[in-house]
């Protein structure tokens, strides 16, 4: 009977650990590979925003007497005609506004002295590198 039960095969602890500490070591390998993609489609997100945000600028630019709207967001959310373009659009069944920051969900940063040019200014999510658009008219 001993000799019955002293023939089985298993797995020891040790293999069990190996084991374990393999998989862990993987599961770190993919998380660390994948949390920089949230960062880049942030930032994919921000380009695609002023691009938007200077379009439907430039678009109203004839129809606002050849000046951009002065002199910050505020001024550009509330002029109609670069408003008008966002307010219509719908993304997976909702109505979306102006664009905002995917992260921080605020204003980005405009800005217009004369209304002959902006800056159109957005941070990536280092923090440290700034995203501007600068236009200017002749």
């Amino acid at each position: 009977m001993l000799k019955k039960l002293q023939n089985k095969q298993g797995f020891t602890l040790i293999e069990l650990l190996i084991v374990i500490v393999i998989l862990g070591i993987l599961i770190i390998i993919v998380i660390s590979a994948t949390s920089g993609s949230k960062s880049k489609a942030n930032n994919d997100k921000r380009n695609a925003d002023l691009s938007r945000i200077q379009s439907a600028l430039e678009d109203c630019y004839s129809d606002n007497s050849n000046k951009y709207p002065t002199p910050d967001i505020a001024a550009v959310k509330a002029n109609t005609c670069v408003s008008g373009k966002f307010s219509n659009q719908t993304v997976n069944g909702q109505t979306v506004g102006f664009p905002a920051d995917p992260k921080t969900n605020s204003d980005y940063s405009y800005s217009s002295t004369d209304g002959s040019s902006y800056t159109l200014t957005a941070y990536q999510d280092d923090g440290t590198t700034v995203l501007t658009q600068l236009h200017q008219k002749q």
